[in-house]
């Protein structure tokens, strides 16, 4: 009798165990992706506290953009300590999850040696990934790899236009592509001269 006693009550700490919420994984909401764009909008306008009350949560619960922005909020933000390896934890975590530019970040990384060691076949793995996933400045960073302007860096340039890249069309005809690139428009040959002339090192600023 006493050891039929004590398997009940086995069980039923076994089975309030697994009922408590405590214990649960987080899950995502079903407005998640608004609320990234929201935590989003205050990261870029500098309100790292609400950024961090909203996004923390969603990367905590598994959502592959709010991961990439919370790594990217372990770099110079006051919220979160400064964490190269933390940092490239969660875009580890985000690009496992899919998405291309947690993938470009931890390239990032293992390029150079901050966070992660210094790793080219890791980086050039990552950055393939997210170049293959549709990621604009990993193409055209791939592109430069190939320092002799030949078959690699044709590809990587006519897999960015295929996505829209004015970058990749003006930089192909600046480097005597013409051919490549025959509806080009003197608007977006300025635009992006004056992006190069500038510094500003935005491959998307004339898309």
């Amino acid at each position: 009798m006493v050891a039929i006693v004590r398997i009940l009550l086995l069980s039923c700490c076994v089975v309030v165990g697994l009922s408590n919420p405590g214990t649960a994984e987080p899950t995502l909401p079903a407005n998640a992706d608004a609320l990234v764009e929201e935590g989003i909008k205050a990261y870029e306008a500098e309100n790292y506290q609400r950024a961090k009350d909203i996004l923390l949560p969603l990367a905590e619960a598994g959502h592959a953009k709010a991961m990439n922005i919370i790594g990217l909020m372990h770099d110079g933000t006051p919220v979160f300590q400064d964490d190269p390896k933390t940092e490239c934890d969660w875009y580890e975590r985000s690009a496992s999850a899919g998405y291309n530019s947690g993938m470009y970040n931890l390239s990032t990384c293992f390029n150079h040696g901050n966070g992660r060691s210094l790793n080219q076949e890791l980086m050039l793995h990552w950055r393939t990934m997210a170049a293959q996933s549709g990621h604009i400045p990993a193409m055209l960073n791939l592109s430069s790899l190939d320092t002799n302007k030949g078959a690699e860096y044709l590809k990587w340039h006519r897999l960015a236009i295929s996505h829209g890249s004015t970058y990749a069309k003006v930089s192909l005809w600046l480097d005597g592509y013409k051919d490549e690139v025959p509806d080009i428009t003197f608007q977006e040959i300025i635009c992006v001269s004056w992006n190069i002339l500038t510094s500003d090192g935005d491959f998307e600023a004339c898309d």
